[in-house]
Parts: structure tokens; sequence; C-alpha cells
């Protein structure tokens, strides 16, 4: 049986049992829940277990694609070298909301695995929990399991998702592949070691686990089951490993030949295993709209595309090899994920220029590793200092789980306390250095967490609506009064709340003598919080109110918000589909719109061709056309959809001329309203992800305006016409650059000029001369003039000078040779410095460069300097 007959033989099975087929979730699970990533097939329904969301049916059946790699629930470690381990999985799934319970569960789970899958009943032993008399009974006497082959645990039969949520005691079904599979004499059962293989677990849900540690009650028992596709499949097959299944053995056998390597045939296999593993997961990591990066899920993407490429060097498989098994992966789950398909190309592009970026620092990394595993082992030590450990995350792009298994491979351990204090001080700078944010709104979601607001907005900018409560300071208040800020609930509201990069709507709340000017619009849950300031009278909780969005406000927001629609259409045509938003934000005079693409920054050409067909649509004045569609049709309609984005069963879909897209924003009523669509900037926001600003409607006719006045004032200055202001700026650039290398060479004959009264000058420390001197003013360049005319008339000693320049210090630090010889070198000598300026530097024995924040410091650095001379007296 190959993996696609045994997803659908499931599916089929449960269906006749009165359950309904849902699609199953990302990779990316919702945003309150605890992990990281999707991790149980049950994870998408923990708002109906906790009674927070009516079930979609009473009986329900999935396939769920889900990531083990941090955490109680990770494998990692064991990625390749078990026949049971993966980081990326498939969880067959069937689910009861209230319906049936263990009797059930029990029975079917028998049926499926006996009858359907003519699996050998005499290898097949359960487990309960300790204090699961009913399910012991179960087994025993309904399904006539000898008791001897059902043993009790306790930890390991109750079953949690993580810290908090649901949770309950399971069953667990185990399959006996033999005794030359088992770990040793005391392997005779369950849970003892290799030889029993645990293929599917009944979760008998009820309790959930609130962040106390306590249990409490679900509103309604539930049944939570799963099975590994990989171990059943495994099983089935009369296999020992799921890496013996067409799941991983077609990935394997697409891997390119190995070429020269070390390792014996039963590592190539093992790493072979692991590449195979990863790419399944990092294929359904990018198609669920995860990319690499530094941070959170992007961050385990890298490190698992990072491990991988590693694997393949140790192979000595080519390079951009992982990039091109994308295709047998889809190939491999096409049939069961057919949006794989869709994304493959997605997929390769992302992961193509991943692979390119590590592919050129891996060699360099991997060295100066190596060169610190063999000083550490010379040296005796059993550990990797959190430096080395620093300097290959930082500078060499290696995730630090890659350098400890490097590391472990050779015997020693990594200081990840001393690396995670580096980590520390690195995020205090960038905090230090980052602008200030625009301070959150506190709007007292405690207080909010039980209303609800109807948006009514759509179709006009005015509604009535009730006050259902009002916050002040983040308590709950019976009035507003004039002069007095805070934040209004109603019922329902014209306001559009800040959602998908659309900032919230500005305007008044009113009722007979009071106004409530209206500054932002923000969603806490499913309230609508209307943020401001009570202009004049008083607004009690259960006023009847009046809500009028600032027409201007809309009229811009909603044209701004369009021409995002019109830009990835545009983007699209011209660079092509490899184009995805990674984000965007739309205000009322400009909109910023991100996008990954791998080309690199925008030509002239493609910028012009870009802007040229956005205002083509714009032209030709498309009505804008909104349908409300199911899901699933929405999907098929071929509309554009936010990867990662949590979509409803229900979303409206945005026709605007040939852009058909997802979308929850306010739009223009046609193209034409947008007027003229200019592009203001295009930028690089991270790898492979680029930032276009632009504007359209009033701002679009406003910054026209502004650059034809500053034409005009250029043209005047330069008293040049419009056409010949470039030309006429390029000749002013070429007279200053003439002026400044005048300047130089005049500094540097100054130099030579003076150079002899500072030797004169020069200290004597011990049998040393020290030449140690202030320049304000000096840039590096007439600085570096200077070094060279002292050093060239002393004939052994020490130069160090520092100079100061806009608020920037240059560090500049010369030995003879004859000092060089005795041990006295410039590097040393400026890293003293530079610590007084805040700054670093660095090159050779006889000379060194580095430069400085601090020149209040300058003193103290040049006073170093003596310090260390006289240090070596």
């Amino acid at each position: 049986m190959n993996s696609q007959t045994l997803r659908r033989t499931w599916i089929e099975f449960f269906e006749s049992k009165g359950h309904k087929h849902l699609p199953g979730a990302t990779l990316v699970p919702e945003e309150m829940s605890s992990t990281l990533f999707t991790i149980a097939g049950m994870e998408p329904f923990v708002p109906i277990f906790l009674g927070e969301a009516p079930a979609p049916a009473p009986r329900v059946v999935t396939v769920q694609r889900c990531l083990r790699v941090a955490g109680a629930k990770s494998d990692i470690e064991n990625v390749g070298r078990t026949g049971r381990h993966g980081t990326f999985l498939e969880m067959l799934g069937n689910f009861s909301f209230g319906d049936y319970y263990k009797r059930e569960a029990i029975a079917w789970a028998w049926e499926f695995v006996t009858e359907c899958l003519k699996v050998d009943k005499s290898k097949l032993y359960v487990t309960v929990h300790t204090s699961d008399d009913e399910a012991q009974q179960i087994w025993e006497r309904e399904i006539g399991l000898p008791a001897d082959r059902i043993s009790r645990w306790d930890e390991d039969n109750f079953w949690t998702m993580g810290p908090t949520g649901p949770c309950g005691p399971c069953s667990e079904i185990f399959y006996d592949l033999g005794p030359s599979a088992a770990s040793g004499p005391g392997d005779t059962g369950p849970n003892k070691g290799d030889r029993y293989l645990e293929i599917w677990n009944l979760v008998f849900q009820q309790y959930n686990r609130t962040p106390d540690g306590k249990l409490h009650d679900l509103p309604k028992k539930a049944i939570d089951t799963g099975a590994g596709l990989e171990r059943v499949l495994t099983v089935v097959n009369g296999k020992r490993s799921m890496y013996e299944t067409d799941l991983f053995e077609d990935i394997v056998h697409a891997q390119p030949n190995a070429g020269e390597t070390s390792l014996s045939i039963h590592e190539q296999l093992v790493r072979r295993r692991i590449i195979a593993d990863h790419i399944r997961a990092i294929t359904f990591l990018i198609a669920d709209g995860v990319y690499p990066s530094n941070t959170d899920r992007g961050y385990v993407l890298r490190f698992l595309t990072r491990r991988a490429i590693r694997m393949g060097r140790l192979l000595d498989l080519p390079q951009g090899f992982l990039t091109e098994l994308v295709p047998a992966v889809v190939a491999s789950l096409g049939d069961g994920y057919p949006e794989l398909r869709e994304a493959q190309g997605r997929v390769m592009t992302a992961l193509a220029q991943e692979e390119a970026q590590f592919d050129r620092t891996l060699v360099r990394g991997s060295e100066i590793l190596a060169e610190h595993i063999a000083a550490a082992q010379a040296a005796g030590a059993r550990s990797l200092d959190g430096e080395t450990v620093f300097l290959l995350h930082d500078t060499y792009g290696f995730p630090w789980e890659l350098t400890r298994e490097v590391a472990d491979e050779q015997g020693l351990i990594i200081d990840i306390a001393g690396f995670e204090q580096l980590m520390e001080q690195q995020r205090e700078r960038a905090r230090a250095d980052a602008s200030a944010k625009r301070a959150v709104v506190q709007v007292g979601e405690g207080e909010l967490a039980a209303y609800a607001s109807e948006f009514v907005g759509y179709g006009g900018l005015e509604a009535n609506g009730t006050v259902l409560t009002i916050v002040k300071d983040g308590a709950s208040v019976d009035a507003l009064t004039a002069g007095e800020s805070g934040q209004l609930i109603l019922d329902r509201t014209s306001f559009y709340a800040e959602k998908g990069g659309q900032i919230g709507d500005h305007g008044m709340i009113s009722r007979d003598g009071a106004w409530f000017a209206v500054e932002d619009a923000q969603f806490v849950g499913d309230a609508i919080a209307h943020i401001g300031r009570v202009e004049r009278g008083t607004i009690h909780l259960g006023d009847r109110v009046r809500t009028a969005v600032d027409p201007t406000w809309r009229r811009e927001i909603r044209r701004h918000h369009t021409s995002a629609h019109l830009l990835q259409r545009a983007l699209k045509e011209v660079l092509g589909d490899e184009v995805v938003q990674a984000g965007s934000w739309v205000g009322i005079d400009r909109m910023r719109f991100d996008f990954r693409w791998p080309g690199g920054p925008l030509t002239d050409e493609q910028r012009s061709r870009v802007s040229e067909r956005v205002n083509e649509i714009i032209r030709a004045d498309h009505h804008l056309i909104t349908d409300e569609l199911p899901i699933e049709q929405a999907r098929q309609s071929g509309a554009i959809m936010m990867h990662g984005e949590k979509y409803g069963e229900v979303v409206r879909v945005v026709h605007a001329g040939p852009s058909v897209e997802f979308c929850g924003g306010t739009h223009a009523h046609t193209t034409g309203e947008l007027g003229l669509f200019l592009i203001l900037s295009e930028s690089s926001v991270g790898s492979g992800v680029r930032r276009v600003e632009c504007c359209v409607s009033k701002a679009a006719e406003r910054y026209v305006e502004q650059q034809q006045r500053l034409i005009g004032q250029l043209s005047a200055t330069l008293a040049a016409r419009p056409d010949e202001i470039s030309d006429r700026i390029a000749r002013l650039q070429e007279e200053v650059r003439t002026l400044q290398r005048g300047v130089g060479d005049l500094r540097a004959k100054m130099a030579a000029a003076d150079a002899a009264e500072y030797i004169e000058r020069a200290e004597t420390i011990g049998d040393s001369k020290l030449v140690a001197v202030e320049f304000p003013g000096f840039d590096r360049k007439a600085l570096t003039a200077m070094m060279n005319a002292v050093r060239g008339g002393l004939q052994s000693g020490v130069v160090a000078l520092a100079g100061v320049s806009d608020g920037e210090v240059a560090l500049l630090v010369g030995v003879s040779d004859d000092l060089v010889a005795r041990g006295i070198k410039a590097g040393d000598l400026l890293k003293a410095m530079a610590e007084k300026v805040d700054g670093r530097g660095g090159g050779r024995p006889n000379l060194a460069q580095g430069g400085g924040k601090n020149p209040a410091g300058v003193p103290q650095a040049l006073a170093a300097v003596r310090e260390a001379l006289l240090a070596r007296r």
C-alpha cells in the first residue's frame, strides 16, 4: 500500500462512520496557539474543545500536516537515525465533539487496523492510563484483547499539546516489530524500547490545563485520535523503518550521487534520510507562507535548510542540490496536497536564494569552526567557547544548533550560556539603536473580551449603534465627559478597525449634544475599540449614537488600498508569478507594499513598466466587484490570497479589473478614482524582500506639484533649463571633486611640513619613541597623509593618531618593524584606543586603523597607548 492509498482509505473509512472530511490546516497555527507550529491533528480544533467556537460537525476526519522541531514534541535528534522519527509528519485524525466517546473510538480503531489494513492482531498491544478502568474493560471485554497485551502507564498515557490547553488520558496501539528490533533484554513491551512501535493514539479529551497547572473539565468530553501516517504505512508494508516507504525512498533516490566523502555507507544513508525529511518540512513551510529569517518560524526554516545543506556537503553533493529536490517532494505529496503544485515555483525560488546565500559562507564558516574545534581539542578543552559560537552565528549564518551538532560529532559541547550572553548584548545594542515606535494603544482587553462589534461600513460612512461599554485608563466606566479620552465599544459601527495593513478610520460619534472625536479604531478580540476624546457633552453607557467616518479620510484610504491590489497585479505581470506579497501598510497619503522576489532591485525599466501598467488599469476605469464566497470556491476562482493569513469559511473576493484578491478592506468604487499612480521609492527590507512606496489620488497630485516647484527652484538657482539641470549638476560635482583633490594635496604637503615638528616633540617611553596626537577636523584621508609623513621621518617608534570630523573619530596606529619584532603590535594598541571612543578596528602588526563614535574619549584613547607601552617596560 502506498501513502496516497492509505490517506484515501482513512478518509473513506471514517466518512462511512458519519464523519465530515475537512481539509488540514497549514503548519502555521492560529495566533492564540501556544505552539510555534501545528504539532498535532487536534490543534486546529482547540477552540472547539474549549467551547469557544462551534464544531463544523459532530464528527470530523482529517489528514493534518505537522512539524515537530522544538519543545516537548521535538524529534530532531533522532531524525534519520531511527526508523520512526521525523520533523515533518502527517497525522491521520478522527474527532468527536461531544458525540461518541471511548467505546466507539476504540472499536473503530481496531476495525480499521485489523480489517481495513489487515494488520496481524497477534502483533498488536495497547496501553491505557493508570486511572482508566473503563478503557481497560472495553479492550478486554468488547474487543477481546488478552489482559497480558494491555499495560498501564501514567505520564506516557496522559496526552498534552503543551504546557496549557486541552488534555486527557489516552490509549495507544503498538505493533510488535519482533525480537530482532529489541533495544535489549528489557524491551519486553510498549514504552520499553524500539521493539514495539506506537501507531495510533486515542486521546480522551476531558480537561483544560490552565497556566497555573490546574485541570478543569472541558464543556464536553471529546475524542481526538492521531495515527502517524508514516508509521502506519511502515507497518502495513512490513517494513521496520518509515524511511523504507514511498514517502522517503522517492526523495532519497532523487538525490544526486555522492562525491568524495569519508562517511561510511551507513552514515551516508543517515545523511540522505535527514535531507529527505528536512526537504519535506522545508517545502511545506515555504508553501504555507514561512520564509527564512533570523526569528521565530523563519529561524526554524533557516536552521532546517542549513542543516540539510551541510548534510549535502558531507556527501559532496553539488551546489543547489536541495532546491532541485522540491519537484520530488511535490511528486510524492502533491496528490494529497494539491496546493503544493501551485506553490512549487515559489518554493524553489525562495529556497534557491537561501541555498545560494548559505553556500557563500558555508566553506569559510566550516573552516573557522574546524580550526576552533582543533584548538580546543589540542588544549584538552571539553567545550567550544561562546564567542566562537556567536561569531559563527553572527558572521557566517551558522545556527547555534548546527554548531552544537558539529561540535558533538567531535566530542565537544558548546558554551551555550556564553553564547546567550553575547546574543543578549547584541539585542540590547539593537534596542538602544532602534527608533521609537508608535505607542501601542492600551484598551483594557480584559474588559472587552466579552464584546463583539458588527462592521457595517462597506455600504456607507454612517450607521446607528449602541454603546456597549466605555473604557477609560484600562477600566470600565459609565460615562465620558467633555475633555476626557477613552474607548467606546458599539454593537454596530461604520468605522473600519486597523487590519490587514489598512489603518483605522477617523471621524465622529455623536448623539444629541455630545460629540466623540475618533482618532483611531482597533480590534480587541471581536470588538472594535473607537479610540478618541469627547469634544462636547457626555457619552453614557447604553446611549444610541450615530457613527460618521471622515469622508476624506476613508476616500483616500480606499484609493490607496485599491492601489495595492493594482500594484501586485502589475508586479506579477512585469516580474513574474514568483512575486509574493509579504506585507503592506495603507494610509491616507501613501501606500507601502512589501513583496518577495529574488531578482534584487527593480531596474529603471521595470519600475517604469510597473507604473505604466498600474496607470493603464486606472485609466480603464474598471468597476470594483466584491463577492462573498466559501473559502474553497474562492480558492478555485484563482484569487490571490496572502500566504500565512488566516481566513474564515466565507471570504470577500475583490475584483479590480485584472486584479482578483481575497481582501476584507475598503476599496474604491472604480479604478478611475485613483487618478494617478506614482512610485516614490523602491528598496530592500530583508533577504529577498523588496518594498515599494507609492501614492495615488490627491497625494500623487501634491507630489507632482512639489516636484515641479523643486525643479523650478533648481532651474533658477543653477541658471539652467529643466532639461539641462542633470548636466549642470554633473559639472558642479566634477568641479567639487577637483577642488577636494587640491585640498587633499595641500593637506599632505602641510602634513609633511608639520611632521618634523611632531617627531621632534615625540615622547620617550622606556627606549621607545611615541608620537600621540589628536587632529580636530581631520578625516581619515587627512589623517593617513599625516601618518605617512610622520612614519617616514621616525626611524623607530610608535605613531598613534586620532582625527575628529563630523562627530566621528578616526584612529590610526603605526609601529616600526624593530618594535614589532619585540612584540609591540599596532592592532593591540588600536584595540586599547578604540575601547575609549566606543569603536573598534584592526589591521596588520605594523599598521592598524579603526574608528569610534565618542570624540570625548580621544584623550583617554591616546593615554591608553602610553599606558600600554609603559606596561611593557
